[in-house]
């Protein structure tokens, strides 16, 4: 057992490494890419179709069944998630575009006060004041990183928060459809991606697609940078990165507890940070570096907070199941839907009203203690029956 734990605990270690190299050389791959060819709508075409041709080989090892989506489903849910995905994309690399990857990712930091708003206006949910405060270091630490910020951009901000949003409300509807259908996380993001690709494409073509044509096809020097092979290669690059990244938090997901993905998540967040600094050398200042860690530890505090309420709702005690979604993972993990699970019928298992795994086996062990009572209560009249006939 004691081995077992500590194959674990490796296991995760390096797993967390290795997300935290990829999601660094992920922002930093992108923002030299968009500093050297300014085409931000480009850079998020290119890692939209580069999901579902990096998700096909895995499917063929992870998916055990494949399933379609019904009509219900696919215009009234997927077909609204993959238009907000293309804004999200779209407003994502433009803020990143104008802005640098240290302040975009503190920016990002603002996901738990959506994540609250949206959740109070669409599920209805009450948090326990805790939550609440947390909310307030994050607002200060966004509202002192953009008053210090040196290359400060009104539109680039607007941008990240406006992409921040949607992926909050998203994240919600992504987890109603996976509740309601058996499909796999990853074919679902593969299809989202590709119609999101498809809402993408007359933006693109609009935005950069006239621009790089004109480039190529002017005789004197361009205001623009002409596309190039080097230009290609970063952006399979920076496609191969991002969906990387997602395989790493879909991974981590099913491995860790919420809190311990949610500590994991902001010690990514800090790594990304430090390494976007010490890289591409823009410049900070002492209080601009205190608004932002700030903001990084309100989310710490906020995902403390939120496990707390949840320990508080649960009785019983959770289980990995009980995740939340990252800004880096769009696709919520369930176990079930994974391991190709089917909704037990009535008369061979009992509702299972709780979440966690020990709450069934507890409900499973009264139903049987309850069988096994009547069946004695019904041989026992049997038997009084049968002696007073018999007399």
């Amino acid at each position: 057992m004691l081995k077992f734990l500590c194959l674990f605990k490796v296991r995760i270690v390096l797993l967390c490494l290795l997300w935290y190299s990829i999601s660094s050389a992920s922002s930093i791959t992108n923002k030299m890419l968009l500093q050297e060819y300014p085409y931000p709508m480009t850079v998020g075409l290119s890692a939209l179709m580069c999901i579902p041709i990096c998700a096909a080989p895995l499917l063929r090892v992870w998916e055990k069944r494949r399933v379609t989506l019904g009509s219900f489903h696919f215009t009234r849910m997927l077909v609204p998630i993959s238009f907000g995905r293309a804004l999200a994309v779209a407003s994502a690399y433009f803020s990143l575009y104008k802005m640098p990857v240290s302040y975009t990712h503190t920016v990002k930091a603002t996901m738990p006060l959506f994540a609250v708003f949206l959740g109070r206006v669409f599920l209805k949910e009450r948090q326990s004041m805790a939550v609440y405060c947390s909310l307030l270091p994050i607002v200060a630490g966004v509202i002192i990183a953009s008053a210090t910020e040196l290359s400060f951009s009104g539109i680039g901000l607007m941008a990240a928060l406006f992409s921040t949003f949607m992926y909050s409300l998203l994240n919600i509807l992504v987890k109603k459809i996976l509740r309601e259908t058996e499909i796999h996380p990853i074919r679902l993001l593969s299809l989202n991606s590709q119609l999101a690709a498809l809402f993408y494409f007359p933006g693109w073509f609009y935005e950069d697609a006239l621009s790089m044509i004109s480039a190529m096809m002017s005789e004197g020097p361009s205001t623009v940078p002409v596309p190039d092979l080097k230009m290609l290669y970063l952006l399979f690059l920076s496609g191969v990165l991002a969906f990387a990244q997602s395989v790493c938090s879909y991974t981590l997901i099913h491995e860790l507890t919420a809190l311990s993905y949610a500590v994991c998540n902001t010690a990514k967040r800090i790594t990304v940070i430090t390494a976007s600094l010490l890289t591409l050398h823009n410049p900070v200042t002492g209080p601009n570096i205190f608004g932002m860690s700030l903001a990084i530890v309100g989310v710490f505090a906020y995902n403390r907070a939120k496990q707390g309420h949840k320990e508080e709702k649960h009785t019983l005690p959770m289980t990995r199941t009980h995740t939340t979604l990252s800004d880096a993972c769009l696709v919520a993990m369930d176990t079930k839907s994974m391991n190709g699970y089917k909704p037990a019928k009535p008369w061979r298992e009992p509702a299972i009203t709780s979440g966690s795994r020990l709450a069934a086996e507890l409900d499973w062990n009264a139903a049987s203690e309850l069988r096994e009572r009547n069946v004695d209560d019904f041989n026992f009249h049997n038997r009084d029956r049968r002696s007073g006939k018999f007399a």
